[in-house]
């Protein structure tokens, strides 16, 4: 809780909101509150704000434009290893969401050949229901644990309100998984009273579809915040792949250029030691012709 409250006072008023003025300074790519993923690419806890697939809170507050655009145009882009860490959380979160499409295109499958036996509605209405009481309760018992951690604040109690707080947010989270399952619980039921209306899996964010929906309803579902989400996984990844692919051809352009000048030196190098034992040999012979014919000067004098 006090990291959530936290978080939104950064956000809103930047991470050195507490500072007094002239402490601020100027904050570099490298600063450790810096977005490493935001630099490289995008926020993915940004991307996933707010969806059912929700990974909570960037616990890096600074997310700047101007920050990445000096990283990406400094002489230490791609030496920092940003790159390769923010590469392997894509590939991760993208094979996830490839598990999720295939295990729900299998569900789908199954639910199809369930579809010709008589399966009542009032077994998921009992299976909601159940659900929607326990929430209740849940709801009910977090109310006065949190109204519980107010009172012994007021009092001095700290210890004893942070505990009740502790206890709401284990609470809290039993109530998003009751949650969870009672949506579940109502995508199958959906599925198996959709008589003739064909369902199919979405390949980009493993959602659920009627086939030929209507246009506005697919369109509402390809703007959604998650199919963005993991439109932009798949985007970045395409992007990192193909920039380490160029990256790779233009070293090996390099290495090719490099052993091209080394070839052509060693072929001057041999031409120019050619041309050094063609000048010897010349004046070898013109040596030998001159001792020949001082020789037969002296022979002559005879």
């Amino acid at each position: 809780m006090t990291d959530y409250m936290a978080q939104m006072l950064n956000e809103l008023m930047g991470p050195q909101r507490n500072s007094l003025p002239g402490e601020g300074g100027a904050i570099d790519f490298d600063h450790p509150d810096v977005c490493r993923d935001f630099l490289v690419g995008f926020c993915l806890p940004e991307a996933f704000r707010n969806t059912k697939n929700d990974i909570g809170f960037c616990p890096y507050p600074i997310h700047d434009e101007a920050l990445k655009k000096r990283y990406q145009e400094s002489n230490r882009f791609g030496r920092l290893g940003y790159e390769e860490k923010y590469f392997d959380r894509l590939n991760r979160m993208h094979n996830e969401v490839r598990r999720k499409i295939e295990k729900n295109e299998a569900r789908l499958v199954h639910t199809r050949g369930m579809s010709d036996t008589h399966v009542s509605a009032e077994v998921y209405d009992r299976k909601k229901q159940d659900l929607i009481e326990k929430r209740e309760i849940l709801g009910r018992r977090i109310e006065g644990l949190m109204e519980e951690a107010e009172i012994e604040g007021a009092q001095g109690n700290v210890a004893a309100a942070q505990t009740a707080v502790q206890k709401a947010d284990e609470l809290t989270k039993e109530e998003e998984a009751l949650e969870h399952e009672r949506q579940r619980a109502m995508t199958m039921e959906e599925q198996l009273t959709a008589g003739n209306k064909q369902m199919q899996v979405c390949q980009v964010c493993g959602c659920f579809m009627l086939t030929n929906d209507a246009q506005s309803r697919i369109d509402d579902h390809l703007s959604g915040k998650l199919h963005i989400a993991y439109t932009r996984i798949k985007e970045q990844i395409d992007l990192m792949v193909k920039a380490k692919e160029e990256k790779k051809m233009m070293l090996e352009k390099e290495r090719g250029r490099d052993k091209d000048d080394k070839d052509k030196k060693h072929v001057d190098r041999d031409r120019k030691d050619d041309r050094d034992k063609d000048r010897e040999r010349d004046r070898d012979r013109k040596e030998r012709d001159t001792r020949r014919d001082r020789s037969r000067d002296k022979d002559r004098r005879r």
